[in-house]
């Protein structure tokens, strides 16, 4: 019995362990705000967030098809610790947080960018009425801006403000739908697209395109992009094809990978998510049923082996990674259960 009994307490004992290396919805409690909209981590390793929750001062009219409108806030911490504070109470919708080299805040509101400087907002540029919003963007080592989306075009904010804007009528971009864009430690720009258009790379002053005319590349809609430690580059599609959802570009030649769990399994889904550290890659596999989310698995790739991160769930859609050196961790957020962090 005293046997039976240790067994039990040590199989306790190593779960435990295992799970201690994934902190389950962290802190959202102390946020303000109901729901989690955006994280990111400024250049002196503050944590950023931005939160929302119904404005319930407002009266909304009995029988109105809408409900009453949001409160957006701009919270931060120094240190996980620390209590929140809460910078801005009426701040932007924003969908992106984005500190550049001089620790600027960058932020979207749908179709327009700011630049927001000790509290002031300025708007630097806006799309067309009717051309959608930004589903991207990053910054490179001279400190430009990059943005895109999926009738946008390509936009570039120079560190003087500038604004520049590449499409079909005044570049050589084959199409105005872009999804992603990773930007490697050579400063070169890679930017995926829909429609059978593959992977642009900028490098310098080239453009050069990598398709399925010209390369093996999928012909698919391509959803995400990063790169590795060897400096490989990675790429996420599906739909069409189930069996072909993640790609590696190695220098000379694209290769289909396909995904492993812990276990060895094969997982197939298309992948809208794809993040990278010093040394591994994540990966966010997902099913699609009826048009709609079902399901997703995140999964990390060393180069070597696959692991299945279990602790996150599968029936909430992951929305963004975060990696964080300075706390050695990576941050998860999902759509509704919050923040998931995890030891690098």
């Amino acid at each position: 019995m005293r046997i039976i009994i240790s067994c039990v307490l040590l199989l306790i004992l190593v779960l435990s362990c295992k799970k201690e290396d994934v902190k389950l919805p962290y802190f959202q409690s102390e946020l303000p705000g109901k729901h989690l909209n955006e994280m990111a981590i400024d250049q002196k390793n503050y944590l950023y967030f931005v939160t929302h929750e119904p404005d319930l001062s407002v009266e909304v009219p009995l029988f109105s098809s809408s409900g009453p409108p949001n409160i957006f806030y701009l919270s931060r911490k120094q240190n996980e610790q620390d209590m929140v504070e809460v910078l801005d109470n009426d701040f932007l919708p924003s969908k992106f947080l984005l500190f550049d080299n001089n620790n600027t805040l960058w932020s979207t509101n749908g179709n327009k960018v700011y630049c927001i400087e000790n509290g002031v907002y300025e708007e630097i540029t806006a799309l067309p009425e009717g051309q959608g919003g930004f589903d991207f963007m990053a910054y490179d080592h001279e400190n430009n801006i990059w943005l895109g989306g999926i009738t946008t075009g390509l936009y570039k904010i120079d560190s003087q403000k500038n604004v520049s804007i590449f499409n079909i009528s005044n570049s050589p971009l084959p199409t105005n739908t872009l999804t992603s864009i990773f930007i490697d430690k050579n400063n070169t720009k890679w930017i995926t697209m829909r429609n059978d258009r593959g992977v642009l790379e900028i490098k310098g002053e080239d453009w050069i395109f990598h398709n399925s005319s010209n390369s093996n590349i999928t012909s698919q809609d391509i959803w995400c992009i990063t790169g590795d430690k060897e400096g490989n580059i990675w790429i996420g599609c599906g739909f069409e094809n189930p069996s072909q959802s993640l790609m590696k570009y190695d220098g000379s030649s694209w290769t289909t990978v396909i995904p492993e769990d812990s276990n060895g399994n094969k997982i197939y889904g298309e992948i809208r998510e794809i993040f990278s550290d010093s040394t591994r890659i994540y990966i966010v596999s997902q099913k699609i049923v009826n048009m709609a989310f079902s399901s997703n698995i995140l999964l990390t790739f060393n180069g070597t082996s696959w692991n299945k991160i279990s602790e996150v769930p599968e029936d909430d859609p992951i929305k963004d990674i975060v990696v964080d050196y300075y706390r050695n961790s990576t941050w998860i957020r999902t759509l509704n259960e919050g923040i998931y962090k995890i030891s690098l």
